[in-house]
């Protein structure tokens, strides 16, 4: 009588339960694949009441009476790089590391969010088309590096803590081939930049406003100004239920942003010309732009950031979630841009519509940096990305014998 196990897969692991995922472990901790000499870490059921699509984390987010959320204030990308030959094995040991922090923090931002996504590196290593196309570069002015991860897992919570313990607890869980190649870390938090005003180039003692949560000092996430994630959502096909990512680096050049402009001004290049300060400091105003950016070229010479913006909409909705926060690389202020989207032409096309191209054309004040929303202040050093498959399918999408 042979003592060869049945291959630990997936699906398996999804029907088992948790006193399933006990069984396949054989009570030991450990499971053969595909032989009783390849060891896999022991995985355990997924907790009950987690949502299907992975990204879904608005409705565990608090809401003013508007409707706009609060992002969680801290957050985490862990990005993996493929040194081989992905294995059953090494996918089930990132799985379980994946599970184990589930199962130790709740979901929301008083515990734990996570979303997992997968570029067109881990495709290619698995001799697969890409359902997502590589990063290029999207205007003549930016020369990005074109980031090659094979994953980035995407930590948020309002406790540093917590993504502390969900890095070492990934770092410490994953096996070969994989690696943590870059932890990039950030805030989205009220307090937080005018703490580090003087300490941050380009930013002087006292600014920005003590309730702002970013560094160049206005509120993101206006409900009017972000997609649902209904609208994001791959209706079908193989990866229906899941969404795409798109994640860069942005440099901020703030010296003038403070030292240059008064907060109208600065306002006025965030929003538009005719927003006032008092629509930008009352987050129930659900205050729109107008959309005319050739207009409000010619009248004032200049556009807003956010009212560029408006061109890249679908059913009057935007056609991304952002989901970015600030960081620093020493003293140097960054964006860690994140947006969710149907497909990466939706990030495309939103990114083109920040070029106000209607508005360079309309008034030469306007150029493609100068006058025209917040162009002037970023600088692109990276772009990805990345697929985020449905829950059930997070890990190693594609990988024969562990997703079939």
């Amino acid at each position: 009588m042979s003592d060869e196990r049945p291959a630990l897969t997936r699906r398996r692991l999804l029907q088992a339960g948790t006193t399933g995922a006990l069984a396949l472990a054989g009570g030991a901790g450990w499971v053969g694949c595909g032989s009783s000499s390849t060891p896999v870490p022991r995985v355990r059921a997924l907790p009950g009441g987690r949502p299907g699509q992975q990204f879904a984390w608005d409705s565990l987010l608090a809401a003013d009476a508007s409707g706009n959320r609060s992002a969680p204030r801290h957050h985490r990308l862990l990005h993996l790089r493929l040194d081989g030959t992905p294995t059953v094995a090494s996918a089930a040991a990132l799985e379980d590391a994946l599970r184990t922090l589930e199962e130790q923090f709740p979901a929301g931002p008083d515990g734990l969010l996570m979303t997992v996504g997968w570029g067109p590196r881990w495709f290619a290593g698995l001799e697969q088309a890409s359902p997502i196309p590589k990063p290029v570069a999207l205007t003549p002015d930016e020369v990005p590096d074109l980031d090659t991860f094979a994953a980035c897992i995407h930590l948020a919570s309002d406790r540093r803590g917590v993504l502390n313990t969900a890095e070492r607890t990934i770092r410490r869980g994953i096996r070969s081939p994989f690696v943590v190649d870059a932890a990039r870390r950030g805030f989205t938090a009220p307090g937080i930049p005018r703490s580090l005003s003087g300490k941050v180039e380009g930013i002087p003692a006292g600014q920005p406003e003590r309730t702002a949560p970013l560094f160049m000092g206005f509120t993101s996430g206006f409900r009017r100004n972000q997609a649902l994630e209904s609208d994001v959502t791959i209706a079908d096909g193989a990866w229906a239920g899941g969404t795409t990512m798109h994640v860069s680096v942005l440099a901020l050049a703030l010296s003038t942003w403070y030292g240059s402009l008064t907060i109208e001004q600065r306002a006025a290049r965030m929003f538009s010309p005719q927003t006032s300060i008092a629509q930008v400091r009352d987050p129930g105003a659900g205050f729109s732009p107008p959309a005319d950016v050739a207009a409000a070229a010619r009248e004032h010479g200049l556009v807003g950031h956010a009212q560029s913006m408006i061109a890249a909409r679908r059913n009057d909705r935007p056609l991304i979630i952002r989901r970015d926060f600030n960081g620093l690389d020493g003293r140097y202020p960054l964006v860690h841009f994140v947006s969710l989207q149907r497909d990466i032409d939706d990030f495309v096309a939103t990114r083109r519509a920040m070029a106000a191209a209607r508005a360079v054309a309309a008034d030469q004040r306007v150029t493609p940096q100068i006058n025209n929303g917040i162009n002037e202040w970023l600088s692109t050093r990276s772009r990805a990305n990345y697929l985020v498959p449905p829950r059930t399918r997070r890990t190693c999408p594609g990988l024969g014998g562990w997703d079939d």
